[in-house]
């Protein structure tokens, strides 16, 4: 076992409570009308908690199977690159599709998540470092406690 398993078991399971939570807000809004815009949100945490397990938990069979940990970084972090992308162009539809009106705020936080994503993976990528991996796991953490936060503040606005 890698060294490094502990933190990547533990970002695997904060993204599994986050898509947990996430479901526990959509059954206690049942009896409520749920607007576009708040189905969308939560669906985006599910997909990025999803997704985040994933990633994290790869790393531990890759370097396994590699016998170090390097490749399994460099790996890694070009799947979060390719990931990232795509959950892009997929979301920009999807948003075009639901009408998400999209605020100021929401913008500059999800501008800093993806550029601090595509630096740390960058990074990781280059270098083959865990620390930069690590780095980029957290902020692949951050951006569904981000939308999380975006649905929490919907439900204060008529």
């Amino acid at each position: 076992m890698i060294a490094e398993a502990p933190f990547l078991f533990s970002i695997a399971a904060l993204s599994a409570s986050l898509a947990g939570l996430a479901g526990l807000v959509a059954a206690l809004r049942r009896g409520t009308e749920m607007r576009g815009q708040d189905l969308y949100r939560l669906q985006q945490i599910v997909e990025f908690c999803f997704a985040n397990i994933l990633i994290a938990l790869i790393v531990v069979p890759l370097a396994a199977y590699f016998g170090a940990i390097e490749p399994a970084v460099r790996i890694v972090a070009g799947l979060a690159l390719v990931y990232d992308t795509l959950t892009i162009v997929l979301l920009r539809r999807r948003q075009r599709r639901v009408g998400l009106v999209r605020s100021r705020g929401w913008y500059v936080g999800a501008t800093a998540l993806n550029l601090l994503l595509i630096i740390t993976a960058v990074t990781a990528l280059l270098t083959g470092a865990v620390a930069p991996l690590e780095a980029m796991l957290i902020v692949l953490l951050a951006r569904p406690m981000f939308a999380f936060v975006l649905v929490l503040q919907s439900f204060d606005r008529p």
